[in-house]
């Protein structure tokens, strides 16, 4: 008991030592350089010559006496009350991350590799015990999905693992943290899914840095620009190409859709999508071009998305389930004679569960 305690009390002392210091740190380390001047610069060394060299060891008396005692009186009482406040600052942030929880969720599904772990990026500022959930959608072939039906119920394990553990805390105490390499369809799937989790904070792999990153670009401006609404009739079925990091390109549409087709593009589809507020707009973007098509008639839409991960994921949270058309989202085969050979039809319009369609 007493070894235990022992370890804690120095895990304690270690962690508040080396914690990121508030401005008592700063005034506690410039008082303790005034200290060290009061109590050790009015003492010097002196050289007497009387026959034989001696080295004398004495004040100087610089400063009187009454001054050097109550500057020091007044620099210690303002050290120790920085410690203490540095202290009630480490406990409450303690206290603060011990009921706080951050639910980490990472996808894999690109690479049989492990790779980086997601939670070991979360950003210091989010405070709070980190719990980390994996939702491992890979079947053992290297970025190759053959059974995509077998990955549907992955999905749900993952959603109701957030939920349990955010059932132990108050909402307002759980952050979700998501990160993913998953294919567009299942990474658009868990956006649908978690859209209504509370508050989420989207990463994604940077693939030049090689490393997890923040949403923390800036915006250039980019938006998508709509082409096609006027050419869908009456039909009620449409294809919709988004083309944010690759070109949806006509011929692949075809080998698989004879559908009308309307396009959201970038004009440059090599622009940056760091920005969290870029990709809320074009999500928004996305979100009033489905409504457009709800309004024209449209029941289905067959959506075709060439994007990152992240906005893959929050292109699916912007989804509404209940007033926007059926979508069945496609995963491209570059191989494949249909390049757009099977999709995932979202839980969205009266759909309980998703589903697999095949072509």
């Amino acid at each position: 008991m007493y070894r235990e305690t022992l370890d804690w009390s120095f895990r304690e002392f270690l962690k508040f030592m080396f914690r990121p210091k508030g401005f008592e740190g700063r005034i506690a380390a410039g008082c303790v350089a005034i200290l060290v001047t009061l109590l050790g610069g009015n003492w010097l060394a002196t050289l007497t010559l009387d026959g034989d060299q001696q080295l004398e060891i004495g004040s100087t008396s610089a400063i009187p006496e009454w001054i050097q005692w109550s500057l020091v009186a007044i620099f210690t009482t303002i050290f120790v009350f920085c410690v203490w406040v540095g202290w009630k600052r480490f406990s409450y942030e303690n206290e603060l991350r011990n009921r706080k929880k951050i639910i980490v969720l990472e996808g894999r599904g690109l690479r049989e590799d492990d790779g980086a772990p997601l939670a070991a990026a979360v950003p210091t500022e989010i405070v709070g015990h980190r719990i980390s959930i994996t939702l491992d959608l890979r079947q053992r072939r290297d970025g190759v999905i053959i059974e995509p039906q077998e990955l549907l119920p992955e999905v749900d394990a993952a959603r109701r693992s957030v939920q349990q553990y955010s059932k132990q805390s108050d909402r307002q105490d759980v952050t979700l943290v998501y990160g993913g390499l998953t294919s567009v369809p299942m990474t658009f799937l868990t956006g649908v899914i978690f859209d209504d989790e509370g508050n989420i904070v989207v990463m994604d792999w940077d693939r030049a840095r090689e490393k997890w990153r923040s949403l923390d670009g800036g915006d250039d401006g980019q938006r998508f620009m709509v082409e096609g609404l006027g050419d869908i009739g009456g039909s009620r079925e449409v294809v919709l190409a988004i083309s944010a990091s690759y070109l949806v390109k006509s011929e692949n549409i075809e080998t698989t859709f004879d559908h009308p087709v309307v396009r959201l593009s970038l004009s440059d589809v090599t622009s940056s999508h760091w920005s969290a507020s870029k990709q809320s707009t074009l999500a928004q973007q996305f979100y009033d071009t489905a409504k457009l098509l709800e309004g024209k008639g449209v029941t289905t839409i067959h959506l075709i998305l060439a994007a990152q991960n992240s906005v893959a994921f929050n292109l699916g949270r912007r989804y509404d389930k209940r007033n926007l058309p059926g979508v069945v989202v496609y995963q491209f085969e570059a191989n494949a004679e249909k390049k757009y050979p099977w999709g995932v039809r979202m839980p969205v319009r009266g759909e309980l569960q998703p589903s697999i369609v095949r072509n």
